[in-house]
């Protein structure tokens, strides 16, 4: 394990030299067994979250549903630290008949953490210091046999969390795993109660999806769950070739905005839209409008949205002076990549951003963002308020 990140390790050892407990958990648990790279690593501490905040200045807490502690590091470096849970389910007497977890808070020890937990193969803990693998739920076993399984009873699990169900579809995508028969059943018969669950949730994991580079195997999985007559009933099967396309750029490392990701689904639709005598800016303007309320799509990506459709199938030199060119041409690339077509006129137009000194250069995924550093001017004809009551006695003099 000679991959774990030195800053998670040292919050482990301060945690414990508080006499707390402290593991890291999860995603990252999972890909070093698999031999894989961690994106992240997180922490879970028996510490609870105003604890874990007075042991380190330099973190603050987050979230409502699931109260937890980021502790930063410098180069935008973050560990997340939660608390143990328990399944709110598990210290109720009697059941309620709408399982659906809305409240996330109830604190517990590290079985009970696991437990609680959606997936076998993200229910693992991990001791540095004594180098040994917590494994209460079997998902060592299912790592080594390939297999997605819940922790417990998938009809309770995904009636709990129906998000759970494309969670399950993000993680046999990414790692090619197959999704055990009884959490199959359980996934198809509660797919119907995925549009419960908060739309801030359901953007997050669809976006996971989509730009998790195996878009194209999660769509056969969705498909045949019936996920997305559900979910986003408008789109025609017709995207599927600018799912390859998006998996194409992952793969080659290109930072894909959500508004790129969002028209290459819309694109395949909206331009047979165009040859038809509907109005294809009429349905993307209520297919904004829905998507806002389902998945809580943002205003700059209807607007953005609204903006790179229309130009792809007539994309003029005029774009290159457009403030969203990049995304047009990424968008256009795309396209092209998806029919079998030369990308010849991509570098004609990258040849004319570069003469009119226009960015044209597409990002490189996980790369850090630039942030312009910048102090507002006031303005000089105003005064600076005063900040303190000698102050204002010396102003009113």
């Amino acid at each position: 394990m000679s991959q774990i990140d030195l800053n998670a390790l040292w919050v482990i050892k301060r945690l414990r030299a508080k006499d707390y407990e402290a593991y890291l958990t999860g995603g990252c648990v999972r890909d070093l067994l698999l031999g894989r790279v961690p994106k992240d690593f997180d922490i879970a501490t028996n510490a609870k979250p105003e604890e874990i905040r007075k042991i380190f200045r330099n973190s603050r807490l987050i979230g409502r549903r699931f109260l937890l502690a980021h502790v930063f590091f410098p180069g935008n470096k973050i560990i997340e630290t939660a608390t143990f849970r328990a399944n709110p389910l598990d210290v109720q007497e009697d059941l309620p008949e709408d399982l659906l977890v809305t409240q996330d808070n109830v604190y517990g020890d590290i079985e009970q953490d696991a437990k609680r937990r959606d997936l076998t193969i993200n229910g693992l803990f991990y001791d540095p210091i004594e180098g040994k693998v917590i494994d209460y739920v079997g998902g060592r076993e299912d790592l080594e046999q390939r297999l997605i399984r819940t922790i417990g009873d998938p009809d309770i699990r995904f009636r709990e969390d129906p998000v759970r169900i494309l969670r399950a579809i993000k993680f046999a995508g990414r790692l090619d795993f197959e999704i055990e028969s009884n959490t199959l059943e359980g996934m198809k018969a509660h797919v119907s109660e995925i549009p419960r669950c908060a739309p801030a949730r359901l953007q997050e994991e669809f976006l996971r999806l989509l730009l998790s580079g195996h878009a194209v195997k999660a769509y056969e999985l969705c498909k045949e769950l019936g996920i997305l007559e559900i979910f986003m009933p408008e789109l025609s099967e017709g995207f599927v070739s600018m799912l390859k396309a998006v998996d194409e750029a992952h793969a080659r490392e290109v930072d894909i905005p959500t508004s790129v990701a969002f028209s290459a689904i819309m694109l395949p639709t909206y331009l047979a839209l165009e040859q038809s005598e509907q109005n294809e800016r009429n349905w993307v303007d209520k297919l904004c409008v829905d998507w806002a309320e389902r998945i809580r799509l943002a205003r700059h990506d209807q607007d953005r949205v609204r903006n790179l459709l229309p130009v792809i199938s007539n994309f003029k030199s005029a774009i290159v002076r457009k403030s969203w060119f990049k995304e047009a041409l990424l968008l256009y690339t795309l396209y092209l990549f998806a029919k079998g077509e030369s990308l010849e006129p991509v570098a004609r137009l990258k040849a004319m951003a570069k003469s009119a000194d226009k960015e044209y250069l597409q990002g490189k995924r996980g790369a850090p963002k630039v942030r312009s550093h910048f102090r507002r001017r006031r303005p000089q004809n105003r005064r600076r308020r005063p900040q303190n009551q000698s102050e204002e006695a010396e102003h009113a003099a």
